[in-house]
């Protein structure tokens, strides 16, 4: 929304007492408009982690907040930070029983990278040069870059309900996004020939439109609804000098357009036998989309240092995408006897994916194990029924409890049916006036069909591996699930409540791949004091992580049990585990005071700390694994505190400090270099070229902003 625009809005919005009635009913408008002003001192190579998602540079605030009612019409209004980038307006209003509507935008930023570095000209376009010719190993020979976009929720609706009991309803919706965000690309044909960071123009916008008719009655709810949605993104491609082939111009492909639209039917019916609700959805979607396969790509020449482009040979020049998906969820609830509730529940999905078959030949720069190399069009249906029971016992004790059953057949090429089974309890208790408690437990099992069990000749073909290599989203899995809930007031004025939750994954018959996954959660809040004078509040969580997984390291290519796990290890080919591990701390203190009958004072100090580790073990000991400390390990410190002073009853002024710091540490950015050998050299086409983004996130904010609110 631009400022012309908001103008005209803000202006029209205090001339809503025109939308009164005849009558004599009084039209009554309340409400504030705040302005002031923020500073903000930042220290650190690279703050964008700290203002991640908001804009704390100085400059004015703003907000206004307007309310305007009557006995026939509303109207509510509210914006704040006008013209900054995290910018929020929404407008409300209607005619009761007659028409309601709503506008709202929202600007939400997401920086990435402050001041980074990189050999290329042209960030933010479609086109990336080098400043000359690579090699360029000297960075300070480079550009500077910043990382980000602004994205911008535009949206609204209009709901007609004047001839109750039909209704009609219209919505749309736009979302932009606007600058860059990080990525990289390979410079050569494999890992060993490096890479480079770059800044990938962001144009996307995503327009929506729809529409609902519907009818409600006491005993009955009905619509028909459809939408339409189309995805463009303004820039699809985006061209690089790339230095292992010669200094030609390579091309990375960035998303497509496409449309999506959707049919959607709601019936619900009350007053049941049983006093039974029955719910019935239905929906149909189409996604389509096209795009040109290219017809050359670049790759290696005869020489050194050199790239040619050579056919992709694909069967077609032209892709063109097509999904239809179909749903059907069908819910009965029902009360068949005194203090016992049931649910039955059905659920249906399908995808059918009708895109077009990409063959790249044999004999193409597509290379797949010297074969024809296939897209897959990935297609599947699903099947999920379920039952739910809740039995009061009595006024103070409630036992719930279900069955889950979901069937999945796809066309993957590892597994083609996948089930799920899932039996879970609950149990509440409040037989305390001051206590509750509430368990949770549930089981479930995924059960898979293996396709690959049988692949290769033997332990000496690459394709032997297969049969071992299972992936954890549809291997076969054992989940139990365990959650308490707690609330407390043992005295007047104290609170506590308390979360725990344990879910321990297994994958039983896996060889290669994850094995396990844990995840212990622990949350506790304890309060104290009245809010009308004096309350502090102690927030604490806890969350452990860790993933277990085996693996396979394969050196010796020719050896006759190179790809059998269970062979006797050796230097070359051994098996080796890892268990990567994260400990999340929060702490945070929080404070309500009135201070004097004219000054309130709010404050919070929180402590966030994620400690990751990971343990490699390999037979033997072999390739000597070192335990990895410094994994992801992030530590923040956040202050707020801020004074408001109620001069009179037409004005408010508030002032405030805020104080953020962010620590960083992982292995792979500990000793970062700009360049990969560092120091850079003139000799290698194989080197990598980075621009910071997460190198130096190292940082801290001082914040201090005064307001002045006028009520009316």
């Amino acid at each position: 929304m631009n400022r012309k625009i908001l103008s005209i809005l803000v202006a029209g919005l205090f001339t809503a007492p025109g939308l009164a009635s005849a009558d004599d009913s009084p039209w009554i408008t309340e409400g504030s408009a705040t302005v002031g002003g923020i500073g903000t001192s930042k220290s650190g190579r690279d703050p964008s982690k700290i203002e991640e998602y908001q804009d704390l540079n100085s400059g004015v605030l703003s907000n206004i907040l307007m309310r305007g009612r009557d006995s026939e019409n509303w109207i509510d209004f509210y914006g704040e930070n006008f013209g900054r980038d995290d910018q929020f307006i929404t407008l409300r209003g209607g005619q009761y029983g007659t028409f309601k509507y709503n506008i709202l935008t929202n600007w939400i930023p997401h920086n990435f990278l402050e001041q980074g570095l990189t050999p290329f000209q042209g960030s933010g376009t479609g086109t990336l040069t080098p400043n000359g010719a690579f090699p360029l190993p000297n960075p300070a020979t480079w550009n500077t870059v910043n990382i980000g976009y602004e994205r911008k929720d535009t949206k609204g609706y209009f709901e007609w309900q004047a001839a109750s009991p039909w209704y009609t309803r219209i919505e749309g919706q736009q979302f932009t996004f606007q600058g860059t965000k990080p990525g990289s690309g390979a410079v050569g044909t494999s890992p060993g020939q490096g890479y480079m960071d770059f800044a990938i123009p962001v144009s996307y916008t995503t327009s929506n439109a729809s529409a609902e008719v519907g009818y409600t009655a006491p005993g009955m709810h009905f619509a028909v609804n459809y939408l339409y949605s189309r995805f463009d993104n303004g820039q699809q491609t985006l061209t690089w000098t790339n230095p292992f082939f010669g200094n030609n111009t390579d091309t990375t492909f960035l998303p497509s357009d496409n449309n999506y639209q959707r049919l959607g039917a709601n019936l619900t019916m009350r007053g049941l036998p049983a006093a039974s609700t029955f719910a019935a959805r239905y929906t149909w979607a189409k996604t389509t989309s096209g795009v040109d396969i290219p017809g050359t790509v670049l790759t290696s020449g005869s020489a050194a240092s050199s790239g040619v482009y050579t056919p992709t040979l694909a069967n077609t020049d032209h892709f063109s995408g097509e999904l239809n998906d179909q749903t059907l969820s069908l819910t009965l609830s029902s009360t068949p006897m005194r203090d016992v509730d049931t649910r039955i529940y059905y659920n249906w999905q399908k995808r059918d994916n009708n895109s077009t078959q990409v063959v790249f030949a044999g004999t193409s720069t597509v290379n797949c194990d010297s074969g024809p190399c296939e897209g897959a069009l990935y297609d599947y249906r699903k099947n999920n029924i379920g039952v739910e029971g809740t039995w009061r016992l009595d006024r103070a004790n409630r036992l719930a409890g279900g069955l889950d059953y979901l069937d999945t057949h796809q066309n993957r090429v590892d597994y083609d049916d996948v089930t799920y089974n899932k039996v879970w309890l609950e149990y509440k208790n409040t037989s305390l006036d001051e206590l509750t408690l509430r368990f949770k437990y549930y089981y479930l099992t995924r059960r898979s069909n293996f396709l690959l069990g049988n692949d290769g000749v033997n332990a000496a073909d690459p394709d032997y591996l297969n049969r071992f290599v299972e992936r954890f989203d549809n291997s076969d899995m054992n989940q139990n699930y365990f959650k308490i809930t707690g609330d407390w007031s043992p005295l007047p004025l104290l609170d506590a409540s308390i979360e725990a939750i344990l879910r321990n994954n297994d994958y039983p018959n896996t060889t290669l791949g994850r094995t396990s996954d844990k995840r212990h959660e622990l949350f506790g809040i304890l309060s104290y004091g009245d809010f009308t004078s004096f309350r502090v509040s102690l927030i604490g969580d806890y969350e452990w992580v860790r993933y277990s997984s085996y693996h396979r390291n394969i050196a010796n290519l020719t050896a006759s049990d190179a790809y059998n796990p269970g062979a006797a290890p050796n230097s070359s080919n051994y098996n080796w585990s890892a268990k990567n591990t994260d400990d999340n701390w929060l702490v945070g203190l929080g404070l309500d005071w009135q201070a004097t009958e004219k000054v309130v004072v709010k404050g919070s100090i929180q402590y966030f700390k994620s400690d990751g580790n990971s343990s490699v073990d390999s037979q033997n000991n072999y390739g000597n694994p070192i335990p990895i400390s410094a994994y992801d390990d992030w530590k923040q410190t956040a202050v707020n505190l801020k004074a408001i002073y109620t001069f009179s009853k037409r004005w408010t002024f508030t002032g405030g400090y805020a104080y953020n710091k962010v620590s960083y540490s992982d292995i792979a950015y500990d000793g970062y270099q700009y360049t990969i050998p560092f120091p850079g050299v003139t000799n290698n086409t194989s080197q990598s070229y980075l621009n910071g983004y997460r190198a130096f996130p190292n940082a801290d904010t001082n914040t201090v902003y005064v307001l002045a609110t006028m009520h009316f």
